[in-house]
């Protein structure tokens, strides 16, 4: 009889989980033709686990606009008559770029990961304390006789433990707690020099954008005083309609080129702006780099180059530690099936009245 009671008993948990499970099937949208239209807070921000809303035959997949998401960050007090260098506006993507932020704080969550894998060396503390106070008031069998009972009692306890011996398991858990943290070190180098490296390539990239740009705004220049010349030879009857006409195709063409060159600057320039993490309402002037000279590390050999890379990659470093934490996880998985040995201790205390 007992067992059957359980097992109704497991029979109704289990379909009151799964009718949970059944009822929240309604925050999905109803049809896989119709847009999904969320529920909205009064500045726009969908509300999570709230039944979507009905949809009108006029709504379409546009998300609502959260007001409190449509500020755009400030632009930066650069100074606007200076021209900054490739190291300058490195230094700035540096500084406020929110990748490195990010990285920064994922380096800081597996170093105290490290920390707390650690803490498992210390001794661990139990206390509990037990209070109990009862009242009990009736009449004797004798007549006339009222008796009055109350009782009291008060106890602590505590009590400490401390693993000598685990056959390495803790050690190799912090290990890999380890060489998470130096993974996790790594990415953040390795976030850095990925800004350095698009700074890089988008500041060069400006560069050779700006220069077609100025080769694009002289070819015009030619265009027209060829076109002039050509009109005026036309003028004084030695020149033909011919050489007119193909002055004027000439300068159409070389005005459609300085638009899309100077169209292209202007990307390169947001493409810059974009890799060093800074607002795109920001407007600085970027230096030019027509007399710089190569550095003299680009004269190494190619075979150096390459060793020097496989030796730094944050890649390479990163799988390496990889592979000692996943050994440290797998001694640390041998270790758990050996016994533990430990040391424990316990205190108690008790008082008690009755009245």
């Amino acid at each position: 009889m007992r067992q059957l009671r359980r097992a109704v008993v497991a029979a109704a948990w289990s379909a009151w989980l799964a009718g949970c499970a059944v009822s929240a099937i309604g925050m999905a949208p109803d049809r896989p033709d119709q847009p999904w239209v969320p529920t909205t807070t009064a500045t726009g921000e969908i509300v999570p686990g709230a039944r979507p809303s009905a949809a009108s035959p006029e709504a379409g997949y546009v998300l609502p606009a959260n007001t409190d998401l449509a500020g755009l960050p400030a632009p930066l007090g650069l100074n606007r008559g200076k021209a900054y260098s490739l190291p300058e506006l490195i230094d700035i993507a540096q500084s406020n770029n929110p990748q490195t932020r990010t990285a920064w704080n994922d380096a800081r969550n597996a170093a105290l990961v490290a920390g707390i894998a650690e803490s498992t060396y210390l001794p661990r503390l139990r206390a509990t304390t037990v209070g109990v106070y009862l009242n009990n008031q009736g009449n004797a069998s004798v007549p006339g006789l009222n008796v009055s009972t109350n009782s009291e009692a008060r106890g602590a306890i505590s009590a400490a433990s401390l693993v000598l011996f685990r056959f390495g398991e803790r050690a190799a858990v912090v290990e890999a707690t380890k060489q998470a943290s130096v993974i996790a070190n790594i990415a953040f180098n390795a976030t850095h020099q990925q800004i350095i490296y698009d700074v890089s390539v988008a500041f060069y990239a400006n560069a050779a954008a700006r220069a077609r740009a100025a080769t694009a705004a002289q070819s015009l220049k030619n265009a027209q005083a060829v076109e002039a010349a050509a009109n005026d030879r036309y003028k004084h009857s030695i020149g033909t309609v011919v050489e007119v006409s193909q002055a004027h195709q000439a300068t159409a063409q070389a005005k459609l080129a300085v638009v899309q060159a100077d169209g292209a600057a202007e990307n390169a320039y947001l493409n810059l702006i974009s890799a060093m993490g800074i607002s795109p309402l920001t407007r600085i002037n970027i230096a030019t780099v027509s007399h710089r000279r190569l550095s003299p590390s680009m004269t190494a050999s190619l075979q150096s180059i390459i060793s020097m890379a496989l030796a730094r990659r944050p890649d390479i470093l990163t799988a390496y530690a990889a592979q000692k934490a996943a050994n440290a996880n797998v001694q640390a998985a041998v270790a758990e099936f050996m016994p533990k040995v430990f040391l424990a201790g316990t205190t108690a205390y008790n008082n008690g009245n009755l009245m």
